[in-house]
């Protein structure tokens, strides 16, 4: 990528992204203070110390759940931010502990209060309570808890024997989706690595023509050059990191590959949102291996 094309992203990101996506482009690439991030996504707090109000975008439900808890804390994962004496992260924490959005100890994938709000087809509740996932959200949760909470809470302690549960259902599992896999990916160094990397393997799209479909991409689990598959999936990689830069729009912004088939308004500007977002995302994997100017 060209210090022009660069410019281009920048561009488009400067006119079209959500203050909460404004400033995780100042905080990558202009040197921005971490802590502006914590500020902008306190806004998406509710009272009861979950996320809500659309931070996902594909769900407009402005009630706390715990999928959009789980969008806020990647962010936080993003930018190394583990300021666990924070407001925002302390009153996350009394969220996950309080019990909302879970059924058989794990954390709804998406709960009904989706169903009286905008939102793609796939966040509409399945079951009177909400749909239910092994996996996601509660991976990246649980990962969030033990790395970050307060040893000797019940909150620690539950996030210790739900994991002991998942990772048995892990080892025993013998069907995983993308976004399971995702998930689990979140939770690697509590796992067992050599089922995670078969896994992994076994479903990760090879065909590089199919990577313009919904489908498991290296990028989705290769991040850096650090991580354990890199050296046997190198050439895949390469692959994809030549797919995304090929896939950039002439205006600037990688575009998004669903749609929601209802809510036409509201998903005009979620789409935008998702451009901005992977904007981001897709830059900082360039940066990741080398494919970038330096800033």
């Amino acid at each position: 990528m060209n210090q022009e094309t660069f410019t281009k992203i920048e561009t488009f990101i400067k006119r079209n992204a959500r203050p909460l996506d404004y400033i995780r482009w100042k905080i990558h690439f202009e040197g921005e203070a971490k802590e502006e991030l914590l500020t902008v996504l306190s806004a998406y707090q509710n009272e009861d110390g979950g996320l809500g109000h659309g931070l996902e975008p594909d769900f407009l439900n402005p009630y706390s759940t715990p999928m959009a808890t789980c969008h806020g804390i990647l962010l936080l994962k993003e930018l190394g931010i583990e300021d666990k004496n924070h407001p925002l992260i302390q009153n996350i924490f009394r969220y996950l502990a309080s019990g909302h959005g879970k059924r058989h100890g794990r954390w709804l994938f998406s709960v009904k209060e989706n169903e009286n709000h905008p939102h793609a087809p796939w966040w509409s509740a399945e079951e009177e309570d909400g749909t239910f996932s092994s996996y996601n959200p509660t991976a990246p949760l649980l990962r969030f808890i033990l790395d970050q909470g307060e040893y000797e809470t019940d909150l620690y302690y539950l996030a210790l024997n739900t994991l002991e549960e998942l990772k048995k259902e892990f080892m025993e599992g013998d069907s995983f989706s993308m976004h399971d896999l995702i998930a689990l990916e979140e939770l690697r160094p509590y796992l067992d690595e050599e089922r995670l990397n078969e896994l992994i393997e076994k479903n990760i799209e090879k065909n590089p023509t199919n990577f313009k479909n919904y489908v498991l991409r290296p990028t989705h689990i290769i991040k850096s050059p650090n991580h354990p598959l890199y050296r046997k999936m190198r050439d895949l990689l390469e692959k994809d990191l030549e797919f995304l830069e090929g896939s950039l729009q002439e205006e600037g912004f990688w575009d998004i590959n669903w749609a929601w088939g209802s809510y036409e308004d509201s998903f005009y500007v979620s789409r935008n949102y998702w451009r901005s977002d992977l904007c981001i995302h897709n830059l900082l994997l360039l940066k990741a291996f080398g494919k970038i100017p330096s800033q």
